[in-house]
């Protein structure tokens, strides 16, 4: 009897002191999720109040400067274009025959080819956009295309060229859910269809597999964020996407959907942890410090972290002091360096981040399918491009304070000299500063140099 009373009395004090030790227990703020789990923390709410409209402007202004760097229709690659789409949706404009155009008008209204390869083809399950060929050729990952035009909102039935025929947006989604392959990496795959499928809806793709959202939820739990693309970035924002949408539909956070939130949450607190104190982010990601060394270099890792910060973060934390200052340090980069050549993926992926963030504060819905058709203009007829005015570039770098950019300035007057041929610049998504855009007609119509992004032959790293 002695023996079962002090048995218990030790047990009893195990259970207290290992309580005790639970009750000082600090939450770590600073490592990622595969050195141990972090508990997601507790977020106080805050009163509302109005946005840093300092802040807004610069914002307003660093998107407004990066859109004048413009792309050519059939001579920039798919994989450049849709990165500009990702960014700036049904606004984002190319270069068509002299004449600047919206791309998606372009894209929807043309059988595109590049490189003698059509845009979009045919298949047995439907259709797709053009697979891999080379690096920043047309997609890098499975359903990427589809992806980075999700935010353009094409409805169901909206209808893209093939040298076959036409295929519709729902043949894509078909396609995409008969050719899935675990074996791939299917980050893109469930950024696309989220934005499409229903939660309860289940599929068999070509290989004989079930699947639905909520399984390529989980599978994108159990990836490595150090060992994905772009920092694993993507793969924190296409989850973030779709735990979103659930809560919008109504679900709730339990089980698989418990576990994609606390995964968001973490790497919140390791990107907080990791941010420097001008509020960019380290070039390695949430491996560790790595410091910039080209304009490209300093808005790559820091626009595509804070892409997803902003899609990750509650609504409530938009406000806090480190995720300002990430925005705000992307936008002023945007606005100095507006002059400096920059690569395709570091630069749509930051002003991504901008327009995202701009959404939020302003309570803008997130995009859904069924809001009804897309509004399309005719492209205008075929004109003669601007003769190049070849002039010498500035030759003072271009610097501004954060006071100065508060106020939308014209970029100068002097810009680089335009290479003979675009196709002959094969480093991907340089920018040659060189058009002069007094002849090309847009609507509203404004004059204002022009910079050209050069079109990719074969490239060595992929963002």
């Amino acid at each position: 009897m002695i023996s079962k009373h002090l048995a218990c009395c030790t047990y009893l004090a195990v259970f207290v002191s290992a309580n005790l030790t639970f009750g000082q227990f600090k939450e770590p703020n600073y490592a990622p999720a595969q050195q141990g789990v972090i508990q997601s923390p507790r977020i106080i709410p805050k009163n509302a109040h109005s946005s840093n409209q300092e802040l807004m402007k610069l914002v307003d202004e660093a998107i407004e400067v990066s859109s004048r760097r413009y792309l050519i229709a059939n001579e920039h690659s798919p994989w450049q274009i849709y990165h500009g789409m990702n960014a700036y949706r049904h606004e984002f404009l190319v270069d068509y025959n002299g004449t600047l155009v919206s791309a998606s008008d372009w894209l929807s209204q043309t059988n595109p080819q590049f490189r003698g390869l059509p845009w979009f083809e045919k298949t047995v399950h439907g259709g797709r956009a053009h697979r891999f060929t080379k690096p920043y050729h047309f997609e890098g990952h499975p359903n990427q295309s589809l992806a980075l035009m999700v935010m353009c909102n094409f409805p169901y039935q909206h209808t893209f060229e093939t040298n076959d025929g036409p295929i519709t947006v729902q043949n894509i989604i078909d396609n995409a859910k008969a050719d899935l392959n675990p074996r791939e990496e299917l980050t893109w795959t469930l950024w696309f269809l989220t934005h499409y499928l229903d939660e309860e809806e289940n599929w068999m793709t070509r290989r004989g597999e079930t699947w639905n959202i909520e399984k390529l939820v989980e599978n994108q739990i159990q990836t490595q964020v150090t060992e994905a693309a772009c920092g694993g970035t993507h793969n924190l924002y296409a989850l973030s996407v779709a735990r979103n949408n659930h809560v919008r539909n109504g679900g709730e956070i339990r089980g698989v959907w418990l576990q994609a939130d606390q995964k968001v949450k973490r790497y919140l607190v390791a990107a907080k942890s990791l941010q420097r104190p001008d509020g960019s982010f380290p070039t390695n990601y949430f491996r560790g410090y790595g410091y910039p060394k080209s304009f490209s270099e300093q808005i790559a890792s820091s626009g595509h972290m804070m892409e997803w910060i902003v899609v990750g973060a509650d609504q409530s934390q938009l406000d806090d002091k480190w995720i300002e200052q990430g925005i705000q340090h992307i936008s002023e980069k945007l606005i100095k360096y507006r002059d400096e050549s920059a690569e395709c993926g570091p630069l749509y992926h930051a002003v991504s981040a901008l327009v995202l963030y701009r959404e939020r504060i302003n309570g803008v819905v997130w995009p859904r399918p069924e809001q009804g058709p897309s509004k399309s203009t005719p492209l205008p007829a075929a004109s003669t491009l601007t003769k190049i005015q070849e002039q010498p570039a500035s030759s003072e770098p271009a610097t501004m304070t954060p006071e100065q950019s508060l106020e939308a300035k014209p970029l100068p007057e002097k810009t680089a000299t335009k290479p003979a041929d675009v196709a002959e610049q094969a480093i991907d998504g340089k920018i040659s500063i060189s058009i002069d855009e007094s002849e090309l007609s847009r609507k509203p119509v404004a004059t204002k140099p022009v910079e050209i992004l050069i079109a990719p032959e074969d490239a060595t790293i992929i963002k």
